[in-house]
């Protein structure tokens, strides 16, 4: 595969911008999820939140490669 090709370069942007939509995605539910705790809980929430949107995107992107 020629990585300087047009339709290399084209999908790899769009995969790119994909991901960048999908993370503000996952910081909006996550921050909507953990705006109502308390203030002790809401960093765990945001921090395990983020650990799983992680988990679950390298999961998925293993699965999509395999």
């Amino acid at each position: 595969m020629d990585f300087l090709s047009a339709e290399y370069l084209s999908a790899l942007l769009a995969i790119i911008v994909i991901d960048l939509v999908l993370a503000g995605d996952n910081a909006i539910v996550i921050g909507l999820a953990a705006r109502r705790l308390p203030k002790d809980q809401q960093k765990k929430v945001i921090i395990w939140g983020t650990i799983g949107a992680i988990a679950i995107r390298a999961l998925a992107t293993l699965v999509v490669v395999w």
